[in-house]
């Protein structure tokens, strides 16, 4: 079983030659003692981690190496802060196409190993902001597609079948809240998408979910925008202090329609401290494998519940988005300490 369940919703036109890899259809696991702990009635992880190369870039690496299949691109181009680099790389692979992956400097070595194990080309740049320029100019040169998060929409309609199997798996029912970890918004987009076409459709019942976004304190632009009520999102500035790895969106492209999404729901900047605390609370209390983009998401739950902004009689749905085995180091030290609530 997997994503592809939902192929009729999804932009390829032959699914059954689709680049697939066993993506999507991941866990949906209560956490009955950390809900106990933060004082909600039901606290579920969604585990992202269990996808093929470790996170939900999986679900757009499929549906967009399968689209591009059926027009005979001949690769792929793409920057990325690790992750989506490493899905894309071995997505390629697979479709036996070219992949360029641009990444920072200090990328992790897991997503490194990832990335060149499948083949691709690697790119490392010390200056991040250059990153969009030369995904460009390589995408024009080799005559490849740029797959970028900001330059195609295919990333959003992979992410879509997140939120059909989260209502699916409960039953098709609506949890009241959805916690994920935000860099540049497009898992909250396709959140959003996927629980209004359900509901549109008569498939799911009950409310549509607040979604609320989780951001690192050292790059949370979307945070910011929200907390003080504005229209658009801006840039957060040079100085960019989370640890390595995901959530590293200074300027968001979709920033206008990530705030649209969470406007019912919020926002919430964590410091990477509370993070990786809450996400080894989890693994320590429930057994569930969170890594420190999810732990963002654990410590918004008890932020929100802490402070009314969440209800404390919700069913509470946090997106762990990566592995913890593709964490930045920082995080596998702080394992053996004794772990702490933000609650």
């Amino acid at each position: 079983m997997s994503m592809w369940r939902y192929a009729e919703s999804l932009p390829v036109e032959r699914p059954d030659r689709c680049i697939t890899l066993g993506e999507g259809w991941t866990p949906l696991i209560d956490a009955p003692r950390t809900s106990a702990a933060f004082g909600c009635d039901r606290l579920l992880i969604k585990d992202e981690g269990r996808n093929p190369t470790g996170s939900f870039k999986d679900r757009s690496a499929s549906v967009t190496i399968s689209h591009l299949c059926e027009r005979d691109a001949r690769g792929v181009v793409l920057s990325s802060t690790g992750n989506a680099g490493a899905a894309f790389a071995t997505y390629a692979a697979r479709a036996a196409m070219g992949c360029v992956a641009i990444v920072p400097a200090d990328v992790l070595e897991e997503n490194v190993a990832q990335i060149r194990h499948a083949g691709a080309e690697l790119r490392l740049l010390d200056t991040w902001g250059d990153a969009p320029a030369l995904a460009a100019e390589l995408a024009r040169a080799r005559g490849f597609a740029d797959v970028s998060a900001a330059r195609t929409s295919l990333r959003v309609e992979g992410k879509k079948t997140l939120g059909y199997e989260i209502v699916e798996q409960m039953g098709w029912r609506f949890p009241d809240v959805v916690v994920c970890p935000t860099g540049g918004g497009s898992g909250l987009l396709a959140l959003r998408r996927s629980f209004e076409d359900l509901s549109a459709a008569g498939r799911a019942y009950g409310p549509l979910p607040r979604l609320i976004a989780s951001q690192y304190d050292g790059c949370a632009p979307i945070v910011a925008a929200h907390r003080l009520g504005r229209r658009e999102v801006l840039p957060w500035g040079t100085t960019i202090t989370t640890p390595r790895g995901g959530m590293r969106t200074a300027a968001p492209a979709a920033g206008e329609r990530v705030l649209s999404a969470i406007a019912s729901g919020g926002a919430y900047a964590i410091s990477p401290a509370v993070a990786f605390a809450d996400a080894i609370l989890v693994s320590e209390r429930d057994g569930i494998a969170v890594g420190p983009e999810g732990g963002t998401a654990v410590a918004a739950v008890a932020a929100g519940l802490k402070c009314g902004e969440i209800e404390h009689r919700s069913t509470i749905v946090v997106i762990n988005t990566a592995t913890p085995l593709k964490a930045d180091p920082a995080f596998t030290a702080t394992v053996n300490m004794p772990a702490r609530s933000s609650a």
